[in-house]
């Protein structure tokens, strides 16, 4: 085969994690899972010839995560190609276990031309065949901030005659997700670092309130504490210390469970969870928080949150979110935006411009 046939061509490490992510593996799972299996499974053939016996040989050793995967993967459209029954008839005497290699491959690559959150919302092709995976017994790498898809733009709507209008009926989870994003981003941080950032801020709050409802151990919420005095660098985002990480090409990722976090987590959970939504919730969210100064925003953030956010009280349960509602949420009569305090994100050590 030509070095340039998509099928041996390697898959960058933050689509194969979204690929993961994107089709039911919690983000901690997917992290730990890419870590045994992606640097010897890393193109789609590999992925195609994936197994349970295989990933078990990898070290994913517990039966439900490899099976989880491998939906995620068959999910993803990396299936085994299917091979003619007349192919095999004919071929069966002098090799019954060779494949067809007429058969038509699952086409995994990205469409040239469309956006970023068409890209992640758009169903990928599916066959019902049995699904493959990807090695690499290295934690995550430089590859966590590699720029994602189509440059992580949410091309967000900011005409407010056309937000007025807009809602969406939704969960509590992606909301916050998308706000701490924003907020982040307002603070002077970059749209890569700001959605590691809302990614671990999300997780944070989640494990808090279901520690407080039952839903999980608290010494889960106490682990993720960071000390205020101790050597490991966070921000202050709306009332939690986020742990950072530093990385080779100097932007900041959050930290969990010790791992940096991808950016492309939150975008693709923010894309597939508003949908046709997302520019209009975005560009909402976006002229909410430049209505504040960087400090205020911070202070006020969580406050803002609680009104604007989907009234529903159940663990999950989805209600409305109206794009007029976080409108009217913007402060009045100020001239303050993200340049006025480009520092007002405070990080331990001190982050440097």
């Amino acid at each position: 085969m030509s070095s340039l046939d998509p099928e041996t061509t390697k898959i960058p490490l933050q689509h194969f994690l979204k690929h993961l992510t994107n089709n039911g593996v919690p983000v901690s799972k997917a992290i730990a899972i890419s870590g045994q299996i992606y640097k010897t499974h890393s193109t789609p053939a590999d992925l195609r010839s994936l197994s349970n016996l295989t990933l078990n040989t990898l070290g994913v050793k517990d039966a439900g995560d490899r099976k989880l995967v491998l939906s995620a993967f068959r999910k993803a459209g990396f299936t085994p190609k299917k091979v003619s029954l007349k192919r095999v008839r004919e071929d069966s005497v002098a090799d019954p276990r060779a494949p067809s290699s007429s058969s038509t491959p699952t086409q995994s690559g990205n469409a040239p031309s469309i956006g970023a959150v068409e890209r992640i919302i758009t169903p990928p092709r599916r066959k019902r065949t049995r699904v493959k995976n990807e090695f690499l017994p290295e934690g995550p790498s430089d590859e966590v901030e590699g720029a994602a898809v189509g440059n992580l733009e949410f091309n967000e709507i900011l005409d407010e005659k056309v937000l007025s209008s807009k809602h969406v009926v939704i969960n509590r989870a992606p909301v916050m997700t998308a706000w701490a994003a924003v907020v982040a981003e307002h603070l002077n941080f970059k749209r890569e670092e700001a959605l590691s950032i809302a990614s671990v801020y999300t997780e944070m709050n989640a494990i808090s309130r279901g520690a407080a409802i039952g839903k999980y151990d608290k010494s889960q919420d106490r682990s993720m504490a960071v000390s205020k005095d101790g050597p490991q660098p966070y921000v202050e985002l709306m009332g939690r210390r986020i742990p950072l990480y530093r990385t080779q090409h100097e932007q900041w990722r959050a930290l969990s469970k010790n791992s940096p976090v991808p950016p492309i987590t939150a975008f693709s959970y923010i894309s597939r969870s508003f949908r046709q939504t997302t520019s209009a919730v975005m560009g909402a969210l976006k002229l909410l928080a430049e209505s504040y100064s960087p400090e205020d925003l911070n202070k006020q953030g969580y406050a803002l949150y609680c009104e604007f956010r989907p009234n529903s009280e159940e663990w999950g349960k989805r209600a409305e979110l109206s794009c007029s509602t976080i409108l009217s949420l913007r402060k009045k009569n100020t001239a303050t935006g993200p340049e006025s305090e480009p520092d007002a994100f405070s990080i331990n050590p001190r982050r440097q411009s």
